[in-house]
């Protein structure tokens, strides 16, 4: 399957085990925003960015994508979370304090 192609179905799958936990999400299909996916459960709100790429979360996660969606979850309360979930492994859901360093202090 395509980069792009898996990264779509990512999304869907990652959007579908949330709702199967009772979750509220959205999909932000094509939108070009800072995060493909808003999920909220008992008061809480997540932004969610997913990745499916071979070589590491943040491969095409870089600083000045993970440094919008941290601006955008705090100026709204919510939480930004990446679900990283390569072509041949497991999701993995990595808390913006995991992050690498963005321009010299931490993500969160």
């Amino acid at each position: 399957m395509a980069g792009r192609a898996r990264g779509i179905e990512r999304e869907r799958r990652v959007a579908f085990s949330l709702r199967a936990d009772g979750w509220t999400v959205v999909r932000a299909a094509g939108s070009l925003g800072v995060a493909d996916l808003v999920a909220g459960k008992d008061g809480r709100t997540m932004l969610v960015e997913v990745k499916s790429t071979a070589r590491g979360p943040f491969e095409h996660f870089p600083p000045a994508d993970r440094l919008a969606l941290l601006e955008a979850a705090h100026a709204a309360g919510w939480e930004p979370w990446l679900c990283w979930w390569p072509p041949r492994g497991e999701q993995t859901w990595i808390e913006a304090e995991k992050w690498p360093e963005i321009a010299g202090s931490r993500a969160a």
